[in-house]
C-alpha cells in the first residue's frame, strides 16, 4: 500500500541530504588535514572513558529517548541519529575554523570529536521539543543553525569567561560547565522572556503579560537559588574537616586508587 503523504514531504529530503553530505565531504577533502600523531592519540586515550560515555549518551541516550512515541518511534530514532551524524561533522569543521589560524587547511584531530559531540547533543535536546511536528529537512536546518551558534558561543564564552572567572573571581571550572550549560541556559531564558514581551506588545490579552511576569519571576528565582546554594555549598566544602586533596594531588587518580603497575619495583 502506497504512502498517503504527498511526494513533497518525502521527495525533498534525499536531494538536500545528498547535497549537504557532498558539501561536507568536499570541505573535509580540500580544507582539512588529519593529525595522526601519537601525542594526540595518547591525549585521547587519557580521556577515552569520557569520550565513550559522551558518545553513548548522545547516540543511545538522546538518540533513543523518544522511541516510545507510538506512531513516530522509528522516525524519532532515525532522525536523532541522522542529526547527530550531521551535527558532529559540522561541529568538527566549525571548531577547526574558529579555534585555529587558517593557513589553507585546518587540522582535524581525534580529540576534536568530544567537543563536536557535545555541540551536536544540544541539537538532540532541542529536537526533542518538536519531533513529530517538524520534517527532517526542518530539523536539519535547525541543527546547522544551532551547532553554529553553540560552537561560536562556546568559543567566545570560553575566552571571556576564563578571564572573568579565573583571574577576576578566582573561580575554577574544570569541565567548562559555566559556558556549556549555565550561560546558554540563562541566555535562553532571557531570550524567551524578551520574545514574550514582544508578543505582549502585539497582543492585548492580559494573560500574556501575566505569563511574562511569571516567567521573569521563575528565572530570577532560579538564578537566586543557584547563587545562594552555590555559595552555601562552597562555604561548607571549604571547611577543613572534609580533608580536601592537597594541591599537589589535584587531578591525580593515585590519591584515591591503587595502581599496581605504578608501584615501586614493578
Amino acid at each position: 500500500m502506497g504512502s498517503k503523504y504527498p511526494r513533497s514531504v518525502r521527495g525533498c529530503l534525499p536531494p538536500w541530504a545528498l547535497m549537504l553530505q557532498g558539501a561536507l565531504v568536499l570541505i573535509f577533502f580540500f580544507f582539512t588535514s588529519y593529525d595522526t600523531s601519537s601525542k594526540d592519540q595518547k591525549k585521547l586515550l587519557g580521556t577515552y572513558q569520557v569520550v565513550q560515555d559522551l558518545s553513548v549518551m548522545a547516540a543511545l541516550g538522546l538518540g533513543f529517548l523518544t522511541s516510545s512515541l507510538r506512531r513516530h518511534g522509528w522516525s524519532s530514532v532515525a532522525f536523532n541519529l541522522f542529526l547527530l551524524a550531521v551535527g558532529v561533522q559540522w561541529a568538527v569543521l566549525l571548531d577547526g575554523f574558529l579555534n585555529q589560524p587558517f593557513h589553507g587547511k585546518v587540522s582535524i584531530k581525534l580529540s576534536s570529536l568530544p567537543p563536536a559531540a557535545m555541540s551536536a547533543t544540544s541539537v538532540l535536546i532541542s529536537a526533542g521539543a518538536v519531533l513529530g511536528k517538524a520534517s527532517l529537512v526542518q530539523l536539519l536546518v535547525m541543527a546547522l543553525v544551532e551547532v553554529t551558534a553553540f560552537s561560536t558561543l562556546r568559543m567566545l564564552d570560553r575566552r571571556v569567561l576564563n578571564v572573568c572567572l579565573h583571574r577576576v573571581l578566582r573561580i575554577h571550572d574544570t569541565s567548562g560547565v559555566h559556558y556549556t550549560f549555565g550561560l546558554p541556559g540563562l541566555l535562553g531564558g532571557i531570550t524567551y522572556i524578551v520574545l514574550m514581551v514582544l508578543q505582549a506588545s502585539w497582543a492585548s490579552s492580559p494573560w500574556v503579560g501575566f505569563q511574562v511576569l511569571n516567567d521573569a519571576g521563575a528565572l530570577s528565582l532560579a538564578v537566586a537559588m543557584g547563587l545562594a546554594s552555590g555559595l552555601l555549598a562552597g562555604l561548607v566544602l571549604n571547611l577543613k574537616i572534609w580533608r580536601a586533596p592537597h594541591v599537589a594531588k589535584f587531578f591525580d587518580d593515585q590519591a584515591f586508587w591503587e595502581f599496581p603497575h605504578l608501584a615501586a619495583g614493578f
